[in-house]
């Protein structure tokens, strides 16, 4: 078994890096003939992916957290040669709620290689993502508003691990503030006060919210949450629900599924996919049904 892994020696809070050799040894223990690019920054996969020949590897892998395989899914959507090949997680990151969903929840490093090895395959949905000037792929969550000012917080406290999310909830509550939204959906537009909006095709985000409880990677539907205005009191009181998911239930929460979905604001809002910062709205959000393959157990 040929694999291309792209590994990110940065996730973890650095704890990949001294990793790597194990990840090396486990590689050639299961005969796996893995060719290990370490990337240099964000979108490092998605600069160079368009330089390999696909057709040389059996699947395509990220090492590293959500955001190492937000790079790969965009660099493989992308790239000229339209080869299907299946995606792997070998989950290093400090969130990795990608794979909490796919992948044994307290796995070793050992059982995510082994996955791979095994080569079993799942089809599901991902989302795509446009906006005026480019677009973009997800597989987990995308979200604006708060959620992206918590993702840039979380960044600045990655030492701090699971932790680091929460930090930036705290954080970002004590400047809280609301902007207006317009979003479109069946024809119908709706204009709202509001904190902030998750897009979400897994369940989890941050390692341990429970973001979309209904979630299903492969039902041809994306869940959407939208927070409209809340005091800062009563969303500290919401937001430890959001660890079982019982905060959809708040009065001050919409939570529906749906297939499409467009977004605008007077107000520029940066959208934060998988934890990365790209794009802003406008945007049009649609799902692709089972338009990639992972591999899991």
């Amino acid at each position: 078994m040929k694999i291309l892994c792209f590994f990110n020696p940065k996730a973890g809070g650095g704890q990949a890096a001294k990793d790597l050799p194990e990840l090396k040894h486990l590689f050639s223990q299961q005969n796996i003939d893995a060719e290990i690019i370490q990337t240099a920054y964000p979108q490092f996969a998605q600069d160079t992916l368009i330089n390999f020949n696909l057709s040389k590897y059996d699947a395509l892998v990220a090492a590293g957290g959500d955001g190492s395989f937000f790079d790969i899914l965009n660099a493989y959507k992308n790239h000229p040669q339209k080869v299907s090949l299946p995606l792997g997680i070998i989950p290093m990151g400090t969130g990795n709620s990608l794979s909490r969903e796919l992948l044994p929840a307290k796995g070793q490093l050992a059982d995510f290689v082994k996955i791979i090895r095994q080569g079993h395959i799942k089809p599901v949905d991902i989302i795509k993502v446009k906006t005026e000037n480019t677009s973009y792929y997800f597989a987990n969550m995308m979200g604006f508003g708060f959620t992206t000012d918590v993702t840039l917080t979380a960044i600045k406290y990655k030492w701090l691990k699971k932790w680091a999310y929460t930090i930036g909830v705290l954080i970002n509550t004590l400047k809280l503030k609301t902007y207006p939204l317009t979003y479109k959906i069946e024809g119908k537009s709706y204009t709202v006060d509001n904190l902030f909006v998750t897009v979400s095709n897994s369940k989890f985000s941050g390692n341990d919210f429970l973001i979309a409880p209904k979630a299903i990677m492969d039902d041809g539907l994306f869940d959407v949450v939208i927070v409209n205005k809340i005091s800062r009191w009563n969303l500290l009181k919401t937001f430890p629900k959001i660890f079982d998911g019982s905060y959809i239930n708040s009065p001050y929460v919409t939570y529906f599924q749906t297939n499409n979905i467009s977004f605008k604001s007077p107000s520029t809002k940066i959208t934060s996919p998988d934890g990365e910062i790209t794009g802003q709205l406008p945007v049009n959000i649609e799902i692709l049904p089972k338009a990639i393959h992972l591999l899991t157990p």
